[in-house]
């Protein structure tokens, strides 16, 4: 068989489910590319970008820490935050960081410090995914 199943979860649903030929991956460990017929593998993902090809093509997503479970043939990709990087809107990103600034002045408001990290670490996912868009500081 030279195809593996592959389905990338979030908080926000499945972004992708489909056959692949091959799946690149950013890892605790580096940077890892799973082909057909790979080694069982459970290891930890990090911060970056994943680069599946099919037959439709390359496609990127952009993801935020999280879980690869490689396991006969079938990849699940379990991410705390993922998106695919070339629908990224820019005024969305501009719209989450400036949501996550007025959080950030109102945390005295009782506002959740552990939800405004996570707004801000998406908006820097989503700055990274190839936009050119040099991060600024909050």
């Amino acid at each position: 068989m030279n195809k593996f199943e592959i389905e990338i979860l979030s908080p926000q649903g499945t972004l992708f489910k489909g056959l692949l030929s091959s799946a690149t991956f950013p890892t605790a460990s580096g940077i890892i590319t799973v082909l057909p017929g790979h080694i069982n593998l459970v290891t930890k993902l990090i911060n970056g970008e994943i680069i599946i090809n099919n037959s439709e093509g390359t496609k990127k997503f952009s993801v935020a820490s999280g879980f690869i479970e490689i396991e006969n043939n079938h990849v699940n990709v379990i991410a705390e935050f993922a998106t695919q990087s070339d629908e990224t809107n820019k005024q969305k990103i501009e719209d989450a960081i400036n949501l996550a600034k007025t959080m950030k002045e109102k945390r005295k408001e009782f506002v959740d410090m552990y939800v405004i990290e996570s707004e801000l670490k998406k908006s820097v996912v989503e700055l990274k995914s190839g936009l050119g868009i040099k991060r600024k500081k909050i």
